[in-house]
């Protein structure tokens, strides 16, 4: 009688896990909308405020003009290419190579112009600064500045987690996470948390995958250095299967043993 109720139970409880278990669609779908026929070929806006350095960021800064001496000094006599063509090859940071870092002080240092403030400036301000001092030397002249890459780091639940450089100017949430092979199936998709540098320190912001308002919201879009922080679901912290065939394989080991004991009990 008692082996009988007891095997019941265990089949109950098994049948409830493996319900509890398996990662509803729900949890998986990216920019859902409750009403999708009143949001069909809706325009989303969102924000985008312009960003500002920081120490440590990368600048590439491109300065061409009439005279081919003065460019393979500002190419640091020539070796830029050869740098670039070298992280090409290896498959590493090209801007590391060939950009210029913001020191701790707020500077970068450039061949000829030498120190320029740029910390706390927006690409075109930036631009600007360094227009400034390339007109002292030139009157005709080609200025190229922009961010030398966005660095950021994915770590939690994603398939590729790692550190990451986008060569682009800006990256959404989205083609970070795709870059790091997407999230897998147990990543808790609605607390995802990105941990931000500013000026004054860090700041750690909370965003919802699944609702597609991530659109309007000032985290849409990676800035450099970034980290992308994900969360397991709590069915995988209490120790479920990914999804029910590997929970069925779980209990089915776990029932094995108990009958084991069981048989055991009733033959002493």
């Amino acid at each position: 009688m008692i082996p009988k109720l007891l095997s019941k139970t265990l089949l109950f409880f098994i049948l409830a896990s493996l319900a509890a278990s398996c990662v509803s669609k729900k949890d998986l779908v990216y920019l859902q909308e409750e009403d999708l026929a009143s949001s069909k070929d809706t325009t989303l806006s969102y924000q985008r405020g312009d960003y500002r350095l920081q120490v440590n960021d990368i600048v590439d800064v491109k300065v061409r003009s009439m005279n081919p001496e003065a460019n393979t000094l500002f190419d640091g006599g020539g070796n830029n290419n050869q740098n670039m063509n070298a992280g090409i090859r290896s498959g590493g940071d090209i801007y590391y190579m060939t950009g210029y870092s913001v020191n701790d002080s707020g500077y970068i240092d450039l061949p000829v112009l030498g120190l320029i403030e740029v910390e706390g400036l927006t690409i075109p301000e930036t631009k600007q600064a360094i227009r400034t001092e390339v007109e002292k030397y030139y009157s005709k002249y080609y200025l190229r500045v922009q961010l030398g890459g966005i660095r950021y780091s994915a770590l939690g639940e994603f398939n590729r987690p790692g550190k990451y450089t986008a060569l682009q100017n800006q990256l959404t949430i989205f083609e970070a996470i795709a870059n790091a092979g997407d999230l897998n199936t147990v990543a808790n998709r609605d607390r995802v948390q990105i941990i931000r540098q500013y000026p004054d320190g860090t700041k750690i912001h909370t965003i919802n995958l699944l609702d597609r308002n991530i659109i309007h919201s000032p985290y849409y879009f990676i800035q450099p250095n970034d980290i992308i922080y994900v969360e397991p679901l709590q069915r995988k912290t209490l120790g479920f299967g990914v999804n029910a065939a590997s929970t069925l394989t779980t209990f089915v080991s776990i029932l094995s043993s108990g009958l084991a004991l069981i048989l055991a009990i009733q033959g002493l």
